[in-house]
């Protein structure tokens, strides 16, 4: 019969907690990751508006 040696429990427990950690960062990349597409969509949006604009600017001289 074997022994389990008394640092399994937290050699475990440390195991998770790096786990947790690990699925923790990953979703604040995610969420960096969306919120920097939303702001690069958004000033998208603004300079495709500002071109619009003088297009019909240069259209109209």
């Amino acid at each position: 019969m074997t022994d389990i040696p008394a640092s399994t429990p937290s050699s475990r427990k440390r195991t998770r907690d790096i786990d947790s950690l690990r699925r923790e960062r990953d979703s604040i990349i995610r969420i960096l990751s969306q919120a920097n597409f939303s702001k690069l969509s958004s000033e998208l949006g603004i300079l495709n508006q500002s071109i619009s604009d003088l297009e019909t600017e240069l259209k109209g001289s």
